[in-house]
């Protein structure tokens, strides 16, 4: 008789309904978390000194060119380094939109150079390749073969050279309407303060000469004429004897 191999009974499966339910239910942060989270974000709300936002500021204002994805094998990147000093120096972008530009005019400044050293490659690449290069005519044997190459190449230029002059054009528009800078405030002279209301400034000046002494006016009344009215003075001025 076969053996019979006698297992043991299953056990009843037992449910932590408790890790069931939070399982299914969402996270819920407690209230000591929600008060840590809101203690840090009081710590780091970025600069707050004068210096601290200037620095900010100018940090994205940076150029946006790096060297390890704008390099490729053959190229020099203390030359795009320099390249992009030269344009930033020149331009001197001021917002984030000139950056852009600034930094679409150094990429395409840099695809010119690379497509022009490419072409001369291709050149040197078709006579080198070439089966009995013709003596006499060895460049119009080279450009026969690679009759393609210079087309599409040619193409890649002509895409680089409408970036750039796009790209110049925007920055310089955007530079013609930066807000003009408030003239300096001139300083405004020590004028003398107005008059008050009802008060007669001297017209001589205090510590002037004295007033020289005003005969004396008497009145003297002239004989009534017919048709003059008897109540007409005549204000005569008489001189001391």
């Amino acid at each position: 008789m076969p053996e019979t191999i006698q297992t043991p009974p299953a056990r009843p499966l037992r449910y932590n309904c408790q890790r069931i339910i939070r399982a299914a239910l969402p996270h819920m942060p407690t209230e000591k978390q929600i008060q840590a989270n809101r203690l840090n974000a009081r710590k780091s709300t970025g600069p707050r000194t004068a210096a601290g936002k200037a620095i900010s500021a100018r940090n994205a204002l940076k150029s946006g060119i790096d060297a390890e994805s704008d390099i490729i094998r053959g190229e020099d990147a203390a030359e795009l380094e320099t390249l992009t000093e030269a344009y930033f120096e020149r331009f001197r972008p001021a917002t984030v939109e000139e950056r852009h530009y600034v930094d679409t005019l150094i990429r395409a400044d840099w695809q010119l150079r690379r497509l022009t050293r490419a072409e001369a490659q291709i050149w040197e690449y078709e006579m080198d390749t070439a089966f009995n290069l013709h003596d006499t005519a060895p460049l119009g044997h080279a450009f026969e073969r690679g009759e393609k190459s210079f087309w599409r190449i040619q193409r890649r230029i002509e895409a680089a050279e409408r970036s750039h002059q796009r790209a110049l054009r925007e920055l310089e528009r955007l530079q013609a309407n930066r807000p003009k800078p408030l003239p300096p405030s001139q300083p405004t002279e020590n004028a003398s303060p107005a008059p008050q209301i009802g008060f007669v400034p001297p017209t001589t000046p205090l510590n002037g000469p004295p007033d020289l002494p005003v005969p004396p006016f008497t009145l003297r009344s002239l004989p009534c004429t017919p048709g003059t009215p008897s109540a007409h003075r005549i204000i005569e001025n008489k001189s001391r004897p």
